[in-house]
């Protein structure tokens, strides 16, 4: 059975479908699951505080083989820091829209911080918006205007 809960984080929910073993992460305008407490939803709350955590989870990722190698790389960027499409483009021998489509599939937002991958030029996109990805990097204490 799958362990499923809902935080608040100012007038948004981040929902989480799992707990040990994440399938999916999303952020709404409702909550989704009930609100539970549980260790990964300690640290999510600290996160959404503004703490450095480190999440510590099993995912659930049933990907194309190159999305999930972007996405394993993206969760070796710190918090707090970022990188560019066109960077991890040219480690992983790809392009940086190819790294961008890849993000785009990322099923469990924030926990797979691919809000931390920027445009060399601007912020770049983000599934759930860009003023979403602007707060999560403020969060982490990097401004991008």
């Amino acid at each position: 059975m799958v362990n499923s809960f809902t935080i608040k984080w100012g007038d948004l929910f981040f929902n989480v479908e799992g707990e040990r073993v994440v399938k999916r992460a999303f952020f709404s305008k409702v909550p989704k699951f009930d609100f539970k407490e549980n260790e990964l939803s300690e640290r999510l709350k600290r996160y959404f505080r503004g703490e450095e955590v480190d999440f510590e989870c099993e995912f659930d990722l049933d990907l194309p083989s190159f999305t999930t190698k972007v996405l394993e790389r993206v969760l070796e960027i710190p918090y707090g820091k970022v990188s560019t499409y066109g960077e991890l483009a040219k480690e992983l021998k790809t392009s940086p829209r190819a790294i961008g489509r890849a993000l785009g599939r990322n099923p469990i937002a924030v926990l797979i911080p691919c809000h931390r991958v920027v445009s060399k030029n601007c912020i770049g996109g983000y599934s759930w918006g860009v003023e979403i990805k602007r707060a999560l990097l403020r969060l982490e204490g990097i401004d991008i205007s």
